[in-house]
Protein backbone atom coordinates (compact mmCIF):
# COMPACT_ATOMS: atom_id res chain seq x y z
CA UNK A 1 0.00 0.00 0.00
CA UNK A 2 2.80 2.35 0.86
CA UNK A 3 4.33 1.75 -2.56
CA UNK A 4 0.97 2.36 -4.26
CA UNK A 5 0.56 5.70 -2.40
CA UNK A 6 4.04 6.80 -3.35
CA UNK A 7 3.36 5.88 -6.99
CA UNK A 8 0.05 7.80 -7.01
CA UNK A 9 1.66 10.94 -5.55
CA UNK A 10 4.44 10.79 -8.12
CA UNK A 11 1.86 10.52 -10.94
CA UNK A 12 -0.12 13.50 -9.67
CA UNK A 13 3.06 15.58 -9.39
CA UNK A 14 3.95 14.70 -12.96
CA UNK A 15 0.48 15.77 -14.23
CA UNK A 16 0.75 19.13 -12.42
CA UNK A 17 4.24 19.69 -13.79
CA UNK A 18 3.05 18.97 -17.34
CA UNK A 19 0.18 21.47 -16.99
CA UNK A 20 2.55 24.18 -15.80
CA UNK A 21 5.13 23.62 -18.51
CA UNK A 22 2.73 23.04 -21.41
CA UNK A 23 1.98 26.16 -23.57
CA UNK A 24 -1.50 27.64 -23.25
CA UNK A 25 -3.84 26.93 -26.14
CA UNK A 26 -3.85 29.71 -28.78
CA UNK A 27 -6.75 32.18 -28.53
CA UNK A 28 -8.80 32.22 -31.70
CA UNK A 29 -8.28 35.55 -33.49
CA UNK A 30 -10.39 37.33 -36.05
CA UNK A 31 -9.44 36.59 -39.62
CA UNK A 32 -7.20 39.24 -41.17
CA UNK A 33 -9.09 41.99 -42.95
CA UNK A 34 -9.71 41.40 -46.61
CA UNK A 35 -7.54 43.34 -48.97
CA UNK A 36 -9.21 46.35 -50.54
CA UNK A 37 -7.82 45.08 -53.86
CA UNK A 38 -9.91 42.13 -54.95
CA UNK A 39 -8.78 39.50 -57.43
CA UNK A 40 -12.28 39.45 -58.82
CA UNK A 41 -12.66 41.30 -62.06
CA UNK A 42 -16.17 42.32 -60.99
CA UNK A 43 -14.95 44.40 -58.00
CA UNK A 44 -14.12 48.03 -58.73
CA UNK A 45 -12.03 50.17 -56.45
CA UNK A 46 -14.04 53.28 -55.57
CA UNK A 47 -12.56 56.65 -56.51
CA UNK A 48 -11.52 58.48 -53.33
CA UNK A 49 -13.58 61.59 -52.63
CA UNK A 50 -11.82 64.84 -51.78
CA UNK A 51 -11.51 65.31 -48.04
CA UNK A 52 -13.30 68.29 -46.53
CA UNK A 53 -10.75 70.58 -44.98
CA UNK A 54 -11.16 72.59 -41.79
CA UNK A 55 -12.74 76.00 -42.11
CA UNK A 56 -10.25 78.83 -42.50
CA UNK A 57 -10.03 80.72 -39.26
CA UNK A 58 -7.88 83.22 -37.44
CA UNK A 59 -6.57 80.38 -35.28
CA UNK A 60 -5.25 78.69 -38.46
CA UNK A 61 -3.53 81.87 -39.69
CA UNK A 62 -6.62 82.66 -41.72
CA UNK A 63 -5.82 80.19 -44.52
CA UNK A 64 -6.52 76.54 -45.31
CA UNK A 65 -5.94 74.23 -48.25
CA UNK A 66 -8.75 72.85 -50.38
CA UNK A 67 -9.04 70.73 -53.53
CA UNK A 68 -9.80 71.84 -57.07
CA UNK A 69 -12.77 69.78 -58.25
CA UNK A 70 -13.03 71.15 -61.79
CA UNK A 71 -11.71 73.84 -64.11
CA UNK A 72 -14.23 75.37 -66.51
CA UNK A 73 -13.53 77.64 -69.49
CA UNK A 74 -15.99 80.54 -69.44
CA UNK A 75 -14.47 82.91 -72.01
CA UNK A 76 -11.20 83.48 -73.86
CA UNK A 77 -9.43 84.71 -70.71
CA UNK A 78 -11.84 83.66 -67.92
CA UNK A 79 -11.81 80.35 -66.07
CA UNK A 80 -13.99 79.09 -63.24
CA UNK A 81 -12.29 77.03 -60.54
CA UNK A 82 -14.69 74.78 -58.64
CA UNK A 83 -13.29 74.10 -55.18
CA UNK A 84 -14.24 71.65 -52.45
CA UNK A 85 -16.12 73.69 -49.87
CA UNK A 86 -14.47 73.49 -46.45
CA UNK A 87 -16.54 72.72 -43.38
CA UNK A 88 -17.97 75.90 -41.94
CA UNK A 89 -17.03 77.91 -45.05
CA UNK A 90 -20.05 80.19 -45.03
CA UNK A 91 -20.31 83.23 -47.27
CA UNK A 92 -22.88 85.68 -48.54
CA UNK A 93 -23.62 86.18 -52.25
CA UNK A 94 -21.27 88.89 -53.49
CA UNK A 95 -18.35 88.27 -51.14
CA UNK A 96 -14.78 87.51 -52.19
CA UNK A 97 -12.16 85.06 -50.93
CA UNK A 98 -8.40 85.69 -50.52
CA UNK A 99 -6.19 83.21 -52.39
CA UNK A 100 -2.56 82.63 -51.45
CA UNK A 101 -0.17 81.50 -54.19
CA UNK A 102 3.59 81.03 -54.27
CA UNK A 103 5.19 82.34 -57.46
CA UNK A 104 8.96 82.05 -57.80
CA UNK A 105 9.23 81.12 -54.13
CA UNK A 106 7.47 84.28 -53.03
CA UNK A 107 3.97 84.30 -51.47
CA UNK A 108 1.27 86.43 -53.08
CA UNK A 109 -2.31 87.04 -51.99
CA UNK A 110 -5.11 88.08 -54.32
CA UNK A 111 -8.84 88.41 -53.69
CA UNK A 112 -11.38 86.89 -56.09
CA UNK A 113 -15.16 87.19 -56.02
CA UNK A 114 -17.12 83.99 -55.41
CA UNK A 115 -19.35 83.34 -58.41
CA UNK A 116 -21.36 80.39 -57.06
CA UNK A 117 -24.33 80.60 -54.74
CA UNK A 118 -23.90 79.78 -51.05
CA UNK A 119 -26.82 77.39 -51.52
CA UNK A 120 -24.43 74.97 -53.30
CA UNK A 121 -23.22 73.26 -50.16
CA UNK A 122 -20.60 70.83 -51.48
CA UNK A 123 -18.48 73.26 -53.43
CA UNK A 124 -17.91 76.90 -54.25
CA UNK A 125 -16.50 78.60 -57.34
CA UNK A 126 -14.28 81.53 -58.14
CA UNK A 127 -14.16 82.88 -61.69
CA UNK A 128 -10.88 84.58 -62.61
CA UNK A 129 -9.81 86.64 -65.59
CA UNK A 130 -6.20 86.24 -66.69
CA UNK A 131 -4.75 89.72 -66.20
CA UNK A 132 -1.66 89.59 -63.97
CA UNK A 133 1.05 87.49 -62.38
CA UNK A 134 -1.12 85.52 -59.96
CA UNK A 135 -4.16 85.03 -62.19
CA UNK A 136 -1.92 83.95 -65.06
CA UNK A 137 -0.23 81.43 -62.76
CA UNK A 138 -3.59 80.05 -61.62
CA UNK A 139 -4.79 79.69 -65.21
CA UNK A 140 -1.60 77.88 -66.19
CA UNK A 141 -1.17 75.55 -63.22
CA UNK A 142 -4.49 74.68 -61.58
CA UNK A 143 -5.97 71.35 -62.63
CA UNK A 144 -8.55 68.98 -61.18
CA UNK A 145 -6.95 67.56 -58.04
CA UNK A 146 -4.69 70.56 -57.42
CA UNK A 147 -4.58 72.17 -53.99
CA UNK A 148 -5.33 75.85 -53.47
CA UNK A 149 -4.79 77.87 -50.30
CA UNK A 150 -7.73 80.09 -49.44
CA UNK A 151 -8.67 82.49 -46.65
CA UNK A 152 -11.88 83.56 -45.00
CA UNK A 153 -14.62 85.00 -47.23
CA UNK A 154 -15.12 88.72 -46.73
CA UNK A 155 -16.66 91.85 -48.21
CA UNK A 156 -19.70 94.04 -47.57
CA UNK A 157 -21.02 94.05 -51.16
CA UNK A 158 -23.68 91.38 -50.64
CA UNK A 159 -27.14 90.33 -51.80
CA UNK A 160 -29.83 92.61 -50.29
CA UNK A 161 -31.85 89.79 -48.82
CA UNK A 162 -33.70 91.88 -46.26
CA UNK A 163 -35.38 93.92 -49.01
CA UNK A 164 -38.17 92.51 -51.17
CA UNK A 165 -38.07 95.24 -53.83
CA UNK A 166 -37.05 94.25 -57.38
CA UNK A 167 -33.31 93.79 -57.87
CA UNK A 168 -31.21 95.02 -60.79
CA UNK A 169 -27.66 93.70 -61.25
CA UNK A 170 -25.42 95.77 -63.53
CA UNK A 171 -22.15 94.11 -64.57
CA UNK A 172 -19.15 95.30 -66.55
CA UNK A 173 -16.58 92.72 -67.66
CA UNK A 174 -15.33 90.41 -64.92
CA UNK A 175 -17.53 92.39 -62.53
CA UNK A 176 -20.24 89.86 -63.35
CA UNK A 177 -18.75 87.32 -60.92
CA UNK A 178 -20.22 88.56 -57.60
CA UNK A 179 -23.47 89.47 -59.38
CA UNK A 180 -23.76 85.95 -60.77
CA UNK A 181 -23.54 84.64 -57.21
CA UNK A 182 -26.42 86.97 -56.29
CA UNK A 183 -28.46 85.90 -59.33
CA UNK A 184 -28.00 82.20 -58.60
CA UNK A 185 -28.91 82.76 -54.96
CA UNK A 186 -32.05 84.71 -55.88
CA UNK A 187 -33.25 81.85 -58.08
CA UNK A 188 -32.89 79.22 -55.37
CA UNK A 189 -33.78 81.20 -52.25
CA UNK A 190 -35.92 84.13 -53.44
CA UNK A 191 -37.74 82.68 -56.49
CA UNK A 192 -40.58 85.23 -56.64
CA UNK A 193 -38.37 88.31 -56.62
CA UNK A 194 -38.02 90.09 -59.97
CA UNK A 195 -34.32 90.23 -60.91
CA UNK A 196 -32.74 91.96 -63.91
CA UNK A 197 -29.16 91.45 -65.07
CA UNK A 198 -27.60 93.99 -67.43
CA UNK A 199 -24.22 92.75 -68.64
CA UNK A 200 -21.66 94.55 -70.79
CA UNK A 201 -18.61 92.73 -72.17
CA UNK A 202 -15.93 93.89 -74.57
CA UNK A 203 -16.89 91.40 -77.31
CA UNK A 204 -18.31 87.91 -77.77
CA UNK A 205 -15.04 86.22 -76.84
CA UNK A 206 -14.91 88.11 -73.54
CA UNK A 207 -18.49 87.29 -72.56
CA UNK A 208 -18.67 84.69 -69.77
CA UNK A 209 -21.50 82.41 -68.65
CA UNK A 210 -23.54 83.04 -71.80
CA UNK A 211 -25.05 79.50 -72.13
CA UNK A 212 -26.19 79.56 -68.50
CA UNK A 213 -27.66 83.05 -68.80
CA UNK A 214 -29.69 81.96 -71.82
CA UNK A 215 -31.15 79.01 -69.93
CA UNK A 216 -31.96 81.10 -66.86
CA UNK A 217 -33.82 83.66 -68.96
CA UNK A 218 -35.83 80.90 -70.66
CA UNK A 219 -36.74 78.91 -67.55
CA UNK A 220 -37.39 81.66 -64.99
CA UNK A 221 -40.03 84.24 -65.92
CA UNK A 222 -39.03 86.56 -63.08
CA UNK A 223 -35.53 86.93 -64.59
CA UNK A 224 -34.72 89.47 -67.30
CA UNK A 225 -31.28 89.58 -68.93
CA UNK A 226 -29.97 92.32 -71.19
CA UNK A 227 -26.59 92.03 -72.92
CA UNK A 228 -24.45 94.54 -74.79
CA UNK A 229 -20.95 94.47 -76.27
CA UNK A 230 -18.84 97.60 -76.20
CA UNK A 231 -16.27 96.69 -78.92
CA UNK A 232 -17.84 94.07 -81.20
CA UNK A 233 -15.45 92.31 -83.57
CA UNK A 234 -18.26 90.69 -85.58
CA UNK A 235 -22.03 91.09 -85.95
CA UNK A 236 -23.80 89.96 -82.78
CA UNK A 237 -27.46 89.60 -81.75
CA UNK A 238 -27.03 92.07 -78.89
CA UNK A 239 -27.00 95.77 -78.34
CA UNK A 240 -23.76 97.56 -79.22
CA UNK A 241 -22.16 100.03 -76.84
CA UNK A 242 -22.19 100.48 -73.09
CA UNK A 243 -25.14 100.16 -70.72
CA UNK A 244 -27.09 103.40 -71.12
CA UNK A 245 -30.31 105.01 -69.95
CA UNK A 246 -32.37 103.47 -72.77
CA UNK A 247 -31.23 99.98 -71.75
CA UNK A 248 -32.06 100.62 -68.11
CA UNK A 249 -35.53 101.88 -69.02
CA UNK A 250 -36.10 98.91 -71.34
CA UNK A 251 -35.35 96.26 -68.72
CA UNK A 252 -36.13 97.93 -65.36
CA UNK A 253 -39.79 98.88 -64.96
CA UNK A 254 -39.51 101.15 -61.93
CA UNK A 255 -35.92 102.25 -61.30
CA UNK A 256 -36.83 104.50 -58.35
CA UNK A 257 -38.31 101.47 -56.55
CA UNK A 258 -35.52 99.03 -57.43
CA UNK A 259 -32.34 98.02 -55.58
CA UNK A 260 -29.29 98.28 -57.86
CA UNK A 261 -26.06 96.31 -57.36
CA UNK A 262 -23.31 97.46 -59.70
CA UNK A 263 -19.86 95.97 -60.29
CA UNK A 264 -17.26 96.76 -62.93
CA UNK A 265 -14.44 99.12 -63.93
CA UNK A 266 -14.28 102.51 -62.24
CA UNK A 267 -15.38 104.58 -65.30
CA UNK A 268 -18.42 102.36 -65.63
CA UNK A 269 -19.16 102.71 -61.92
CA UNK A 270 -19.07 106.49 -62.10
CA UNK A 271 -21.27 106.58 -65.20
CA UNK A 272 -23.86 104.22 -63.72
CA UNK A 273 -24.12 106.16 -60.48
CA UNK A 274 -24.78 109.37 -62.42
CA UNK A 275 -27.25 107.63 -64.73
CA UNK A 276 -29.25 106.03 -61.91
CA UNK A 277 -29.30 109.20 -59.86
CA UNK A 278 -30.67 111.00 -62.91
CA UNK A 279 -33.43 108.39 -63.10
CA UNK A 280 -34.52 109.21 -59.57
CA UNK A 281 -32.88 106.27 -57.81
CA UNK A 282 -32.05 107.20 -54.19
CA UNK A 283 -28.37 106.88 -53.27
CA UNK A 284 -29.08 104.22 -50.63
CA UNK A 285 -30.56 101.97 -53.33
CA UNK A 286 -27.31 101.92 -55.31
CA UNK A 287 -24.77 99.41 -53.95
CA UNK A 288 -21.44 98.94 -55.68
CA UNK A 289 -18.25 96.89 -55.69
CA UNK A 290 -15.34 98.76 -57.20
CA UNK A 291 -12.71 96.12 -56.47
CA UNK A 292 -11.01 98.53 -54.07
CA UNK A 293 -9.91 95.64 -51.88
CA UNK A 294 -8.71 93.68 -54.87
CA UNK A 295 -6.73 96.68 -56.09
CA UNK A 296 -5.14 96.98 -52.67
CA UNK A 297 -4.17 93.34 -52.91
CA UNK A 298 -2.39 94.06 -56.19
CA UNK A 299 0.14 96.04 -54.14
CA UNK A 300 0.82 93.29 -51.61
CA UNK A 301 4.44 92.86 -52.57
CA UNK A 302 5.35 96.49 -53.17
CA UNK A 303 8.29 97.58 -51.01
CA UNK A 304 7.41 99.60 -47.94
CA UNK A 305 8.09 103.28 -48.29
CA UNK A 306 9.60 105.47 -45.63
CA UNK A 307 6.07 106.18 -44.43
CA UNK A 308 3.45 103.84 -43.10
CA UNK A 309 2.67 100.74 -45.13
CA UNK A 310 -0.95 101.77 -44.85
CA UNK A 311 -0.27 103.94 -47.91
CA UNK A 312 -0.45 100.71 -49.92
CA UNK A 313 -4.11 100.42 -49.04
CA UNK A 314 -4.89 103.94 -50.14
CA UNK A 315 -5.26 105.40 -46.65
CA UNK A 316 -3.00 107.55 -44.56
CA UNK A 317 -2.12 107.10 -40.93
CA UNK A 318 -4.18 109.07 -38.43
CA UNK A 319 -2.68 112.45 -37.59
CA UNK A 320 -1.62 111.93 -33.96
CA UNK A 321 1.44 112.96 -31.99
CA UNK A 322 0.96 110.62 -29.03
CA UNK A 323 2.63 107.31 -28.41
CA UNK A 324 0.82 104.43 -26.79
CA UNK A 325 1.94 101.35 -24.90
CA UNK A 326 1.20 98.14 -26.80
CA UNK A 327 1.20 94.84 -24.91
CA UNK A 328 1.36 91.53 -26.80
CA UNK A 329 -0.20 89.10 -24.36
CA UNK A 330 0.84 85.79 -25.92
CA UNK A 331 4.42 86.97 -26.47
CA UNK A 332 4.71 88.64 -23.08
CA UNK A 333 6.25 91.76 -24.60
CA UNK A 334 5.41 95.44 -24.34
CA UNK A 335 6.45 98.22 -26.73
CA UNK A 336 5.39 101.67 -27.75
CA UNK A 337 3.81 102.61 -31.08
CA UNK A 338 4.59 105.92 -32.74
CA UNK A 339 2.01 107.93 -34.65
CA UNK A 340 3.31 106.65 -38.00
CA UNK A 341 3.29 102.96 -37.06
CA UNK A 342 0.57 100.42 -37.58
CA UNK A 343 0.25 97.82 -34.85
CA UNK A 344 1.86 95.29 -37.18
CA UNK A 345 4.84 97.60 -37.69
CA UNK A 346 5.11 98.10 -33.94
CA UNK A 347 5.15 94.33 -33.45
CA UNK A 348 7.84 93.88 -36.10
CA UNK A 349 9.97 96.66 -34.63
CA UNK A 350 9.96 94.89 -31.27
CA UNK A 351 10.57 91.41 -32.70
CA UNK A 352 7.08 90.08 -31.95
CA UNK A 353 6.14 87.30 -34.37
CA UNK A 354 2.77 88.03 -35.95
CA UNK A 355 1.25 86.23 -38.93
CA UNK A 356 0.58 88.49 -41.89
CA UNK A 357 0.52 88.44 -45.65
CA UNK A 358 -0.97 91.35 -47.57
CA UNK A 359 -0.26 94.29 -45.23
CA UNK A 360 -3.25 95.98 -46.87
CA UNK A 361 -6.21 94.97 -44.73
CA UNK A 362 -7.44 92.50 -47.33
CA UNK A 363 -6.38 88.92 -46.70
CA UNK A 364 -7.31 88.67 -42.97
CA UNK A 365 -4.14 86.71 -42.21
CA UNK A 366 -3.19 89.04 -39.32
CA UNK A 367 -6.68 89.01 -37.78
CA UNK A 368 -6.07 89.42 -34.05
CA UNK A 369 -8.23 89.83 -30.98
CA UNK A 370 -7.95 93.16 -29.19
CA UNK A 371 -8.23 92.35 -25.48
CA UNK A 372 -8.20 95.92 -24.26
CA UNK A 373 -7.88 99.46 -25.57
CA UNK A 374 -9.05 101.45 -28.58
CA UNK A 375 -7.68 101.26 -32.11
CA UNK A 376 -8.47 102.82 -35.47
CA UNK A 377 -8.88 99.77 -37.72
CA UNK A 378 -9.27 100.91 -41.33
CA UNK A 379 -10.47 97.77 -43.06
CA UNK A 380 -13.71 97.21 -44.96
CA UNK A 381 -13.39 93.42 -45.02
CA UNK A 382 -13.95 92.65 -41.35
CA UNK A 383 -17.47 91.41 -40.69
CA UNK A 384 -19.54 93.43 -38.22
CA UNK A 385 -19.61 90.32 -36.02
CA UNK A 386 -15.79 90.25 -35.96
CA UNK A 387 -15.61 93.91 -35.06
CA UNK A 388 -18.20 93.48 -32.33
CA UNK A 389 -16.20 90.56 -30.93
CA UNK A 390 -13.07 92.73 -30.73
CA UNK A 391 -11.12 91.52 -33.77
CA UNK A 392 -8.85 93.90 -35.71
CA UNK A 393 -6.35 93.75 -38.56
CA UNK A 394 -3.05 95.06 -37.14
CA UNK A 395 -1.67 95.82 -40.61
CA UNK A 396 -4.18 98.68 -41.03
CA UNK A 397 -4.77 99.57 -37.36
CA UNK A 398 -3.37 102.39 -35.24
CA UNK A 399 -3.53 102.64 -31.47
CA UNK A 400 -5.75 105.31 -29.96
CA UNK A 401 -4.95 104.31 -26.41
CA UNK A 402 -2.77 101.82 -24.54
CA UNK A 403 -3.70 98.42 -25.97
CA UNK A 404 -3.43 94.70 -25.24
CA UNK A 405 -3.37 92.39 -28.23
CA UNK A 406 -3.75 88.61 -28.22
CA UNK A 407 -0.51 88.04 -30.09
Amino acid sequence: MLGLGVSLCAHLAWVVLCEVMSPAPAVASSPPPRSTTSASANTATPTPRPQRVPAPSGEANGFASTSVLAVLDEATDIKTFRLARPQGFDFKPGQFVPVRVSVGGRPHVRCYSISSSPDSRGYFEISIRRQGLVSTTLHATLRTGSQLTIGRPAGQFVYPGSDDRPLALIAGGIGITPLLSMLRHALSSDPTRPVTLLYCARDRQAMAFLPELRVLAQRHPQIRIGITVSEPTAPAPWKTGHIDVSMVRQYVAHPAHTIFCVCGPQPMMTAMEQLLTGEGVPADQIRSEQFNTAMAAMLLNAPASSGSTSDLAGVSAPDRRDQYEITFAASGRTTRASASQTLLEAAEADGVAMTFSCRSGVCLACRTHLRDGDVDCRSSVLDPEDRAAGYILPCVSWAQSDCVLEA
